[in-house]
């Protein structure tokens, strides 16, 4: 994946798992307020801990943008609660070769304006996220299309380079969403940008950006979906930027913010025990874990890997550290969750995976075996987040006993995620990470995390792994469109990587959401970041 991929991966490790939406609930005397306003409408208000990138899908890379553009354009397709794909603005699509997916467009679809959607429209918006000159933050889905092209009265080809098993998905997330092609040629520059903002066919539309302060949906009054609307779905969505983490806790136990999901882990207690407001949560498709730089001695050394993965108590992160927010984890770089094929296969294949559990007797033979049975000093490069912090204490403490001597480098998260880009020439011992995949597809982790392509500036593999017969089952996995074969490739791949450790995995986070009484019916997924809708929300007074 492209270095753009880690905007996303790397604004939710400094949440931990977690970057926001949120929906406030103001009092009924102020139109900014959530509540029945004027002429007895709802409004939602949603607490961003910071300001989104754009108003505009081909910005639409992190939790905060997504959670306003989402409401505003859809996609050809989209994910549905099981994170499988569905139709939305092609009402049908098929693979007709290894290089060939056809869409039939929606015939009837306005956009807000009352304008109708044509595949003019389609072709345009697709190309423009292709477009290397548009800037777009997920261009790099675009990487292995050689053309989009309308081919009938209402279809659209996409015609590939060269088989990409993972295209199949990029019409349902941001990179996929439909724009009004007259729209931006009449907007030019200015389209996303406040006072502009954005003309979609999705359940709500732009009315109001004030930057650093506030955003403001209306309801789309010729939405073409109308019927899977909630009855009680909020007229109004209004985002209330709130940045310090304390201040939204407050806003959600005044009554201020309905739902968010912006709370941090060490906030939780206090949330907990106020008995207005519910924690929900929902599997994801992150993953969090330690990168040792394979490149660098003695982190080059796979017993040295091991020794210091045996030392590592994951349990006590799970049930401690992370108050379990998280799921234990397996070695694998992903959890169940992203498993949406052959789910029986991948269950059975996971449960064997070898077991690097704690094990400090096991941690002395593998250091016993390495090239620096004595011991060595070595470094690891964490954000100031309380738990990055907690952990790295925890495993300097604990290979003390091995005689390895861990410094802590605290950064900010700016600085580790230009670390983990390779922003430093990969000059560090470890780094802490987290990942989550784009799509419900193992791929998803196994084809940015391990390339030895990927292991240079501006790429995911942190650890700079490199294993010739691994980037072969990478392309091998990436050409077929088979899922029994993709199934076996990636599993052959995961044999590889989990007896050489490049990567040591703590856990598996979970998606957390806060909501007070108001928000009713509220469900989300693994793929939320491109299916968290609130017109599926109720809300109550």
């Amino acid at each position: 994946m492209k270095s753009m991929k880690k905007v996303l991966a790397l604004v939710l490790t400094a949440l931990l798992a977690l970057s926001l939406f949120g929906c406030s609930n103001a009092g009924t005397e102020t139109p900014s307020g959530s509540g029945a306003a004027a002429g007895g409408s709802k409004t939602l208000t949603i607490g961003l801990n910071s300001e989104i990138a754009a108003m505009d899908p081909a910005f639409a890379y992190d939790n905060n943008t997504n959670a306003v553009v989402d409401q505003i354009t859809e996609g050809l397709l989209a994910f549905d609660q099981k994170n499988q794909l569905t139709p939305c603005l092609a009402e049908s699509w098929k693979q007709t070769d290894d290089l060939t997916y056809v869409y039939t467009i929606r015939q009837g679809v306005k956009f807000s304006d009352g304008t109708e959607m044509t595949p003019d429209d389609v072709v345009f918006s697709m190309n423009r996220v292709k477009d290397s000159t548009t800037g777009s933050y997920l261009n790099w889905m675009y990487g292995n299309v050689a053309s989009i092209e309308k081919t009938g009265d209402w279809d659209v080809t996409v015609k590939l380079s060269q088989p990409d098993a993972l295209w199949q998905y990029v019409p349902a997330t941001t990179a996929g969403h439909v724009m009004s092609k007259a729209f931006c040629e009449a907007k030019g520059s200015e389209v996303g940008k406040p006072g502009t903002g954005l003309l979609g066919t999705g359940p709500y539309v732009y009315s109001d950006w004030t930057q650093g302060s506030e955003i403001v949906l209306k309801r789309n009054e010729n939405y073409w979906n109308a019927e899977s609307v909630n009855a009680d779905a909020a007229d109004t969505l209004d985002y209330k930027i709130i940045t310090e983490g304390t201040t939204l806790v407050s806003a959600m136990q005044s009554g201020q913010v309905d739902l968010t999901m912006g709370i941090t882990v060490d906030q939780l207690p206090t949330i907990e025990s106020d008995k207005n407001l519910s924690v929900l949560t929902s599997d994801s498709f992150g993953v969090d874990y330690i990168a040792f730089n394979c490149s660098k001695s003695p982190m080059n050394d796979m017993n040295v890997r091991k020794a210091i993965y045996y030392a590592m108590d994951k349990d006590k992160i799970v049930n401690t550290i992370c108050n379990k927010t998280v799921d234990p984890a397996t070695s694998a770089i992903f959890g169940p969750a992203v498993c949406t094929f052959n789910e029986d296969e991948w269950a059975a294949y996971l449960k064997n995976l070898p077991d690097y559990k704690y094990n400090m007797d096991t941690a002395k033979e593998y250091l016993a075996k390495s090239s620096v049975p004595g011991g060595f000093d070595c470094s690891i490069i964490c954000n100031q987040s309380a738990v990055q912090n907690s952990i790295a204490l925890m495993l300097q403490a604990a290979l003390k006993e091995l005689n390895i001597n861990l410094s802590i480098n605290k950064v900010t998260e700016d600085e580790r995620v230009s670390i983990f880009n390779g922003g430093n020439n990969r000059d560090y011992d470890m780094i802490f990470c987290l990942w989550f995949s784009d799509f419900p597809d193992p791929a998803g982790n196994l084809n940015s995390l391990y390339p030895s392509t990927a292991g240079g500036e501006g790429g995911s593999n942190a650890a700079v792994y490199a294993n010739a017969d691994v980037d072969q089952l990478l392309s091998q996995e990436l050409a077929s469109s088979d899922p029994d074969e993709r199934t076996a490739i990636m599993q052959k791949i995961l044999d590889k990587v989990t007896d050489e450790v490049p990567y040591m995995i703590m856990d598996y986070p979970k998606v957390l959401m806060i909501t007070d009484q108001r928000v009713k019916d509220a469900s989300f997924a693994a793929m939320y970041q491109y299916s968290l809708l609130f017109k599926e929300f109720a809300v109550k007074d």
